[in-house]
């Protein structure tokens, strides 16, 4: 059986068939140019199906990310009221002898979980009298002229608020 270039001549209608050792040096070149170009197009859209592929990955894991911040904010959340009931709890526990270790075991409670807070990176906003007020870390419950103090001005702290990294979980009320 012999040999034949698969396809030689310029227009789709001009294919003769000739056998592989008969091919003229200008034909030659027109089949190795052709096999170029096809392999660059091969390659470049080999190229294009890893980029698209590494692009998607990168989205995938940020999106995964957001998600486990998302969740994460959302179950620190959860503690902010204990901790309050036990702030104030502290506040209110006699001093008497016979309430120290309830006292103590309260106190331990706290300590543990704002030290989660701390390992989470979850942060306390404070609020101190005098200080500006800002909009994106306070929220105002009551606006009240003070004596001491100007307007815009954070009189008191009524509940603390939270941050996570940059993101306010939530706002201190003053």
């Amino acid at each position: 059986m012999e040999e034949t270039a698969d396809s030689v001549g310029d227009n789709e209608g001009d294919h003769i068939d000739i056998a592989l050792e008969d091919l003229t040096t200008e034909q030659w070149l027109e089949k190795l140019a052709a096999a170029e170009t096809l392999a660059a197009e091969r390659l470049e859209g080999q190229q294009r199906a890893l980029a698209d592929f590494q692009n998607f990955k990168r989205r995938k894991s940020q999106e995964i990310q957001l998600v486990h911040r998302n969740a994460a904010a959302e179950l620190l959340s959860q503690f902010f009221p204990i901790v309050d009931d036990l702030h104030l709890a502290l506040k209110s526990l006699p001093t008497t002898e016979d309430s120290a270790t309830w006292s103590e075991g309260f106190n331990m409670i706290h300590r543990k979980i704002l030290s989660v807070f701390e390992r989470e990176k979850v942060s306390v906003i404070e609020a101190e009298p005098g200080e500006p007020f800002d909009p994106h870390i306070h929220e105002a419950i009551v606006q009240e002229a003070h004596d001491d103090y100007n307007s815009d001005v954070v009189i008191s702290m009524v509940r603390p608020g939270y941050l996570l990294g940059e993101r306010v979980l939530r706002p201190a009320q003053v």
